[in-house]
């Protein structure tokens, strides 16, 4: 076996999504120890909390000097890191320890989505207005992060388990030199594995009824977490419940919603206008859709696999609030050929009537998945790496 032993580490406490998607479960069922690398009080002490999920192999870092006795006790040339964080300077010295014990590095690098490269002017108009002395410290912070990586200073990632085409992209500060020395593995994005799991299945109801993709946008737990500002809800509902109702009269089919995983709240409330809300069900929701509704949802990967048409939905108001989610869903909408639609605005875009199939090819092999891994199970494809005999130099 090439590694019995994978190590992940995060700033942020383990969570079941973490555990699911990275195949913990799979991993020790195949005899493959696990543990969890919590270094959250090195870089967010105010963010450490005692909610965490109940995993034995949780290891919680509270100072480097710990950090660096516990490397110091592994027997590292069977062991596989795996890094859970975005690469820049602020895990600079993460990376140095990395660096001293020659550890095997390894990244997952998936659910990157398309950009709006074409869109300058917004960009600079952006920067422009969040300019400020500490933002270009970090700026050359970061750029001289690059440049240590450059010159080994700190070690490239040993290998990078890549879904799509630009999958690498996610990695952060630096990855074309990651990309350029790494050894490539390529699966699948999470939701990706989820659709070749459900894609028998065969459910009632066909095409009667429009999915709305719920992003949980005025109640997300990582918004108030991260401390980042969100729509307030009651503007937010009242807006997407008209357009909804507008919808519902021109297509004479009834609008139900797919919760986000985490919205908890609407097992209490309805904020839909007591719609049809479904826990747990996107992927099987979306196979059954006539026409599938979100604003710039990860969730997209499956009316693009199911081949189901799809409207993007923005207002002045998310602009104003989010101006970053109308960005990426013009880069969807440009990616796919998909829709764009005006909440806000009368419901004037005609609804389409067809997909481009080539143009949602092109979006699944470039952050999806790949020739190489479209009928394979992401985990089975991790495993089957840890116990291959083959040595790669780091």
């Amino acid at each position: 076996m090439k590694f019995n032993k994978v190590v992940y580490v995060r700033y942020l406490p383990l969570t079941s999504t973490i555990y699911k998607d990275f195949y913990f479960e799979e991993l020790l069922q195949n005899k493959i120890k696990v543990e969890y690398l919590d270094v959250t009080e090195l870089f967010y002490p105010e963010r450490v909390t005692t909610v965490t999920l109940d995993f034995e192999g949780v290891i919680k870092v509270k100072s480097y000097k710990q950090l660096e006795l516990y490397l110091k006790q592994q027997l590292n040339d069977e062991v596989l890191y795996i890094s859970l964080m975005t690469f820049e300077s602020r895990v600079f010295k993460l990376h140095r320890l990395f660096t001293k014990f020659n550890l095997n590095l390894g990244v997952f690098g998936r659910g990157d989505f398309p950009s709006d490269i074409s869109d300058v002017k917004s960009k600079l108009v952006r920067i422009l207005k969040i300019i400020s002395f500490s933002r270009i410290l970090l700026f050359c912070a970061n750029r001289s992060t690059i440049l240590l990586k450059k010159w080994s200073y700190l070690k490239p990632y040993d290998y990078i388990f890549k879904a799509g085409e630009f999958g690498h992209w996610r990695l952060g500060m630096g990855s074309e030199i990651d990309f350029a020395k790494a050894k490539i593995v390529e699966l699948n994005t999470a939701d990706y594995d989820e659709f070749l799991l459900h894609r028998e299945f065969h459910l009632e109801n066909k095409n009667n009824y429009i999915l709305f993709l719920d992003q949980y946008l005025p109640y997300h737990p990582d918004a108030r977490f991260l401390k980042i500002k969100t729509v307030e809800p009651e503007k937010y509902f009242k807006e997407i419940n008209s357009f909804f109702d507008k919808l519902e009269e021109k297509t004479g089919q009834k609008v139900i919603i797919a919760a986000h995983p985490k919205a908890d709240l609407y097992k209490e409330i309805n904020p839909y206008n007591n719609r049809t809300i479904f826990f747990n069900k996107s992927n099987d929701l979306v196979k059954q859709a006539s026409l599938v509704l979100t604003h710039a949802s990860t969730a997209v990967c499956f009316p693009i696999c199911y081949e189901k048409r799809l409207i993007l939905l923005v207002s002045d108001y998310l602009d104003i609030v989010l101006p970053h989610f109308i960005l990426i869903a013009k880069a969807i909408a440009n990616a796919c050929d998909a829709t764009i639609i005006a909440m806000d605005k009368e419901i004037e875009t005609q609804i389409p009537e067809k997909i481009n199939s080539e143009k949602y090819s092109d979006f699944k092999y470039k952050y999806l998945t790949s020739v190489q891994s479209e009928n394979k199970f992401s985990k089975d494809i991790f495993i089957n790496f840890l116990k291959s005999e083959d040595k790669f130099p780091k």
